[in-house]
């Protein structure tokens, strides 16, 4: 552990010392050796960059190219960090001697740059030319050396900056050399905006070709769309770097922020302060204004042409369904009143989508991306509505087969009642307590339908009892009277009157006369009443159920036991053979 502390102690002592090594200020012969050798280096950079650029430029090979443009990158970043390093000495030591020994050595450095500047805009141009020119495989390549150049051009930029603003500390007049500079920086803004202007521009006719091609000759096309999307970005991305170069120096940026914008519609990219805002949305406001004036005549026409064909398309529903309507309804077409109401509907719905879809098409809109999106949406939608396309195929099946038509009593789906209307998917049903059900159409499909009203006669069934003493031709006279009077009792079918069943208690006579539908109930209630009153009056008893008890109550041995009957009827219990008083 103490060796360990003895470590720390020496190396703590070692870095004490290098920072006092450093920071310890150098002579004024010193420095003015040191600004020699800076210069020279500057000097000898130089000579050796500008071969280099000369070899690139004769170089056809992009590999080397690239490895070339790297090398000239390393060696001006070499030269800059031993600039950097006299300029921070000239800091240390602050006199005015050293100050004019630092401006040398930065306005070097600066002619350097502005040096570098121009075969590099001449080299960024040839990048350009050659990239138009190449394959699709090879464009790529090309787009990095661009990016690259790009890179190094506004490094050179942003270290000239840096050496202005190290002069206007030192108090160095500097108006001349800033103006010249900014004016450049605004030259390279202007130049990349238009640049990246074209290549919307031509992005957005590419893509505007590509949706008037097939679908198997769009791949050529789309590669296209790639290549010159890579471009956009490339020069958005520069762009920024360039106004942010531009703001720190105070220069306007408001409008290439708008072009980003307009270009990524994304505000985000922007370099982003309150003047960008406001620039940003009166240019909005803008174009919006020069949008509408130049398309009011081209959207009033269309809309017109919309108007207009929606209208037909309504009047010509109309006329459809007027004619669908004469022809279901006439009396030899003999369609029920749900399959008349479903082919005037759907006739007409049909006229009006189709036309609808028409009126679309003759103002311009595509209709394959949204015909695509219903057949897709049909699948998806079909998927998740299957009890309503089963409801629906019932439905059809209804129609088809026709089991109950509308004002029909009828007995479905566990409801009985009368038929108000249906559609596709249900069926509403009025009981005969004014209760309304809808009642999907698979339930009623799927068991067993009875259809009380579908006939225009029908019989009344009915079961009349009489007690076993009353004399048979009299019931069968009184019944035959009480029907043959009965004003809605049809003469055919003949009725039926017989007696039915010995039952129980009772002798049964059935009573089933002819009716129209519609007199079902009346007769029914009329001829019950009716019977009632005419065997009251004739002394013809209607008897109830009656049930004879036996009891055998238990006797000695030596006696027999003796049996006791008991009826049993609807108004108590007495034993046979007594009497109203209970005795025999």
């Amino acid at each position: 552990m103490f060796r360990n502390a003895f470590w720390v102690l020496l190396f703590i002592s070692f870095h004490c010392l290098a920072e006092n090594a450093v920071t310890q200020p150098p002579s004024p012969t010193e420095l003015v050796a040191s600004q020699t050798a800076v210069i020279n280096d500057i000097e000898a950079t130089s000579k050796r960059v500008v071969q280099m650029e000369a070899t690139w430029e004769k170089t056809t090979s992009e590999m080397t190219r690239d490895l070339i443009q790297q090398q000239v990158v390393s060696d001006i970043r070499t030269t800059t960090r031993l600039v950097n390093h006299f300029l921070d000495q000239v800091k240390v030591i602050n006199t005015p001697e050293a100050i004019k020994l630092g401006e040398e050595v930065v306005n070097a450095e600066n002619r350097f740059f502005e040096a570098r500047l121009t075969p590099a805009s001449s080299d960024l141009r040839k990048l350009f030319e050659q990239y138009e020119k190449a394959s699709a495989d090879e464009q790529l390549l090309v787009l990095f050396n661009i990016n690259d150049f790009y890179a190094y051009i506004n490094w050179l930029q942003n270290e000239r900056l840096d050496n202005l603003n190290l002069l206007k500390s030192w108090k160095v007049d500097t108006a001349a050399a800033q103006q010249e500079l900014d004016q450049e920086i605004t030259l390279y803004a202007e130049f990349m905006a238009t640049y990246l202007r074209n290549n919307t521009r031509q992005k957005e006719l590419l893509q505007t070709e590509l949706k008037s091609l097939p679908a198997d000759a769009r791949s050529s096309l789309e590669s296209k769309i790639a290549t010159q999307d890579r471009l956009v970005r490339s020069a958005v991305a520069n762009l920024k770097q360039i106004v942010i170069m531009m703001e720190e120096q105070g220069l306007p940026v408001e409008q290439y922020n708008e072009l980003i914008f307009k270009t990524t519609g994304n505000l985000a990219e922007a370099v982003v302060n309150f003047d960008t805002l406001r620039t940003v949305i009166v240019g909005l406001w803008d174009d919006l204004i020069r949008w509408f004036k130049s398309n009011m005549g081209g959207m009033l026409s269309r809309l017109f042409l919309f108007a207009a064909l929606m209208a037909g398309a309504i009047l010509l529903a109309r006329l459809v369904r007027r004619g669908i309507s004469r022809a279901v309804t006439h009396k030899k077409a003999r369609f029920s009143t749900l399959v008349q109401e479903f082919f005037i509907n759907v006739g007409g719905n049909l006229v009006i989508i189709f036309g609808f879809l028409f009126a679309l098409a003759q103002v311009g809109l595509d209709l394959t991306p949204v015909l695509t999106g219903l057949g897709v949406a049909g699948i998806v939608i079909g998927f998740a509505l299957q009890d309503t396309l089963s409801n629906f195929a019932s439905g059809m099946m209804i129609l088809i087969y026709r089991p109950f038509d509308v004002g029909d009593f009828v007995e479905a789906g566990g409801v009985a009642g009368k038929v108000g209307k249906m559609s596709l998917v249900n069926t509403t049903i009025r009981t005969f307590d004014n209760q309304v059900f809808m009642v999907p159409n698979a339930k009623i499909w799927g068991e067993t339908i009875k259809n009380i009203t579908s006939e225009r006669i029908r019989r009344v069934d009915m079961v009349f009892g009489v007690a076993y003493g009353d004399n048979v031709e009299l019931v069968e006279r009184i019944l035959e009277e009480i029907v043959s009077n009965h004003p809605k009792i049809l003469k055919t079918p003949e009725h039926i009157i017989r007696l039915h069943v010995l039952n129980e208690s009772s002798v049964d006579f059935v009573v089933r006369p002819w009716v129209k539908t519609d007199d079902y109930w009346d007769v029914y209630w009329d001829i019950t009443r009716e019977v009632k009153v005419r065997f009251d009056r004739e002394g013809i008893t209607i008897p109830f159920p009656q049930r004879e008890l036996h009891f055998y109550t238990k006797a000695p041995a030596e006696l027999p036991g003796e049996r006791v009957t008991i009826q049993r009827s609807d108004i108590g219990l007495r034993t046979v053979g007594e009497g109203e008083d209970g005795r025999a």
